[in-house]
């Protein structure tokens, strides 16, 4: 069985070789480590070089700068392997990720899906990467982490169904990765953390200034309500709740956008009034309801003071 490891590289040379090292050393040999160079400034090129001289199974790409989106979805096009696992190149896996992961799969698995340790500059966090209620589905992965990383896809589900990154906005994944949900049948789970993910600070949600790519969100849950069919409404539902009324919320009030969480307000209302009936915010602790609700509510002063006490 071959994987296609498809890693995206902008002006990463910094964390370009330990991500490389991990990946050309997995104890699992059959893949294919395709790099795609999304138009990177720095010395990142001469690193890919170097390593595509000594590994015969490095695929090297390169195009102007169009983000991360469009350099996933030319490894996708590119990729020849019968799965398909996505690295960010200032991150990296243990050894035996790919293997561990292979070694769950059958004739009827679409994913599998590894934990993450999530570093930072000065600790390291454990992030269950699924959200499993009651057992292994399609829709409780619709409804976990909207990262790519730390899974296996099954090469069909993006080639077949015609599903690739949304372009041109900072929420990529999370435009992506519950629409992949309606087609899965089997998801296996691992219960281990093998995939680091490196926090920089200066990532796009961790800016201190206002970015109007922040508004992107807008466009991404339009596109999501636009294209979940039926069948997966009490999901479509809890994706609004988690992205919109409460993540962007309280990154639109970071700037003292209310009018951006007033929009969100709006959305909410004339969509999904009764969010708090549904299955999957009942699972969810008496913090991020507090903020739900005093977001709905537009009792913002109230909420900074909580965000503030924390």
């Amino acid at each position: 069985m071959k994987v296609s490891v498809i890693i995206p590289v902008y002006n990463t040379e910094k964390y370009l070789k330990k991500c490389l090292d991990s990946v050309v050393n997995q104890t699992y040999k059959n893949i294919e480590i395709i790099i795609i160079n999304d138009g990177t400034l720095d010395n990142s090129e001469k690193i890919i070089l170097d390593y595509q001289k000594k590994h015969s199974n490095i695929i090297y790409l390169k195009q102007k700068n169009k983000g991360q989106a469009s350099a996933r979805n030319l490894g996708i096009k590119k990729a020849s392997g019968d799965y398909i696992t996505f690295i960010d190149s200032d991150d990296y896996v243990d050894l035996n990720m790919i293997g561990s992961m292979v070694s769950l799969i059958n004739s009827k698995t679409d994913i599998v899906i590894c934990d993450i340790k999530k570093e930072y500059e000065d600790k390291t966090v454990l992030f269950k990467n699924y959200w499993n209620i009651k057992k292994e589905s399609n829709k409780n992965y619709m409804t976990s982490h909207m990262g790519p990383v730390a899974r296996l896809y099954k090469t069909s589900l993006f080639k077949d169904n015609k599903i690739y990154f949304k372009e041109g906005v900072i929420y990529e994944d999370l435009a992506t990765v519950p629409i992949i949900g309606m087609y899965v049948n089997e998801i296996k789970y691992l219960d281990k953390a093998y995939y680091h993910y490196v926090i920089r600070s200066n990532s796009s949600m961790n800016k201190i200034v206002y970015d109007k790519k922040l508004e992107n969100i807008f466009d991404v849950m339009k596109h999501l309500y636009s294209n979940i069919k039926d069948g997966f409404s009490d999901e479509i539902e809890y994706l609004f709740i988690e992205h919109l009324l409460y993540s962007a919320s309280l990154r639109f009030l970071k700037f003292n956008r209310t009018d951006m969480v007033n929009k969100i307000v709006e959305i909410m209302k004339d969509k999904f009034p009764k969010y708090n009936k549904n299955v999957y915010y009942k699972k969810k602790s008496i913090k991020f309801k507090m903020v739900c609700f005093l977001v709905y509510h537009k009792l913002y002063g109230l909420l900074k003071l909580l965000v503030r006490s924390k």
